[in-house]
């Protein structure tokens, strides 16, 4: 399901927000060599992807990123990317905050 551990806290956060924002938060881990890019959310119709950097796999130092990133979903900041040093680009509302039209 999660790159988390199961029963952890930062599991139960992402159901809570899932069940806030009434989409599934896939989260990826992303082997990035250099580059300063940290991680981000790319918002779709019906789920949300948190990429973010892991740069030792198997390992739960991207605890702290991938809580900033949801930090970002819960002030619905739409779609993010995050580099080091604090540069972040920010596009669009989250589709979850717009009106959906009814399916045919």
């Amino acid at each position: 399901m999660h790159e988390v551990q199961p029963g952890s806290a930062l599991e139960q956060r992402i159901k809570a927000i899932e069940a806030r924002v009434g989409k599934r938060i896939i989260l990826r881990g992303l082997r990035v060599p250099g580059g300063r890019f940290r991680g981000r959310i790319m918002e779709r119709a019906r789920y949300i992807v948190v990429e973010y950097r892991d740069t030792l796999p198997g390992f739960f130092w991207h605890y702290s990123l991938i809580e900033e990133l949801l930090d970002c979903i819960e002030q619905g900041r739409g779609s993010v990317t995050l580099f080091d040093g604090n540069v972040q680009y920010i596009s669009g509302p989250p589709p979850h905050r717009q009106p959906t039209p009814p399916e045919s």
